[in-house]
């Protein structure tokens, strides 16, 4: 029997997707709101979470942030009635695991929970995490309090190298073989510029991580 834990505000529909996975032989959780939602998940181990997209204090991917900022690895289905192709990409692209458009069949959405239970639990090696930083090394994409962060290429390649020694300080000399190493005619502060660029990217997005210049050394990601 799995633990799982519904975000719906619309009462009936709620109690309908609790019966039918009950009746599938599941112990079922069903709260209203995100703040409820991260209250349970913080209480309890889930193995699997179906979130709705919209509810009255916000975005359902509010908690699959919220999950892969602290390395939780249990999987996320949304309910909703957001159909449209661009965002349902966009929420698989942000981790969650399968996404059902209401109105749906009790039948399918019981057959989809047994699929993405059956699936191994693992973070994707790829990623990364400090603080609210989320850093997809295979797409070379970052997202900071869940909203994605517009950089070039050599600022997530920064991004990487502070976020894969959090807390550590990177000397200039790491810096500069990784990002410069083969490319010509860089001038001698282009790892300071990238460092600026960087750090304003981060604090438009709220960032609970600054880039720390150690003098003399380089730079360390720490709050």
């Amino acid at each position: 029997m799995a633990r799982l834990l519904i975000l719906e505000d619309e009462a009936v529909l709620a109690r309908h997707v609790k019966s039918s996975l009950e009746r599938a032989g599941h112990a079922v959780d069903v709260v209203a709101s995100i703040a409820a939602a991260i209250d349970a998940v913080q209480a309890a181990a889930y193995d699997l979470l179906i979130l709705d997209r919209r509810v009255p204090d916000g975005d359902g991917v509010q908690i699959l942030d919220h999950l892969r900022e602290n390395r939780l690895t249990v999987p996320v289905m949304y309910l909703t009635a957001r159909s449209a192709l661009d965002e349902r990409v966009a929420a698989l692209n942000r981790g969650a695991d399968d996404y059902l458009c209401k109105p749906f069949e009790a039948a399918e959405l019981v057959a989809r929970v047994g699929v993405l239970l059956r699936r191994p639990r693992t973070m994707a090696p790829s990623t990364m995490v400090a603080g609210n930083i989320i850093l997809d090394k295979a797409r070379h994409a970052a997202t900071v309090a869940g909203m994605p962060l517009a950089i070039a290429r050599r600022e997530t390649m920064l991004l990487e190298q502070l976020v894969s020694r959090s807390g550590q300080v990177v000397t200039r000399e790491a810096l500069d073989s990784k990002l410069f190493s083969f490319a010509a005619g860089i001038s001698p502060n282009a790892i300071e510029a990238s460092v600026y660029r960087l750090r304003v990217a981060l604090a438009s997005l709220g960032a609970d991580q600054q880039i720390h210049t150690v003098r003399g050394i380089g730079y360390c990601l720490a709050p």
